[in-house]
């Protein structure tokens, strides 16, 4: 059986005088620490025990415990906008992309269309090996050799274009297609 004040009476005195509850706790310590650890020491331990006590002690666990809830509220808060606003921009970037998408869609766009002779003349202006090149690449072989005849000795084009002229006999040999 218990040597010191029963259970009832230690809670009596930890919420209505703790110098009291402190100064049996003092004499248990040294004098029955078995006493001590089984009925004390739990008061002691119990983080909610000195805030439902009222007295000292107890307004500073509450105000940490008040603190550090106002922080995780804080926090969460603070991703919950990180978030929010992360998807904002998101939303924004995807809208000024469709915006992006709708004006070249308005425009006239040209579908599948080879440029002409005079386009390309545009694009390459008095560079018939290039065009040469170009429509010999696309197996038009009557208009790559019209562009390389025009082509003149001394010329930095010239040999090329030669050897492209003799590529283009070959090829209308053995082509299957011309």
């Amino acid at each position: 059986m218990a040597s010191g004040p029963s259970k009832e009476e230690l809670e009596m005195y930890w919420k209505s005088s703790r110098q009291y509850f402190d100064e049996l706790a003092a004499h248990y310590k040294t004098a029955d620490p078995e006493y001590y650890n089984k009925y004390i020491l739990p008061f002691y331990s119990n983080p909610f025990a000195a805030v439902s006590s009222g007295k000292k002690g107890g307004g500073a666990l509450r105000s940490v415990l008040v603190s550090g809830l106002g922080v995780a509220v804080l926090a969460v808060a603070g991703v919950a906008f990180f978030f929010i606003s992360s998807q904002e921009s998101d939303k924004s970037d995807t809208r000024k992309t469709e915006k992006k998408i709708e004006s070249i869609d308005d425009e006239d766009v040209k579908e599948n269309t080879k440029p002409s002779d005079e386009d390309m003349k545009d694009v390459f202006p008095g560079d018939d090996f290039l065009l040469g090149s170009k429509y010999l690449a696309e197996k038009d072989y009557d208009k790559a050799e019209g562009h390389l005849r025009k082509i003149k000795p001394g010329d930095k084009d010239y040999e090329q274009a030669q050897q492209l002229l003799e590529s283009i006999k070959f090829l209308r040999k053995y082509d299957p297609k011309k």
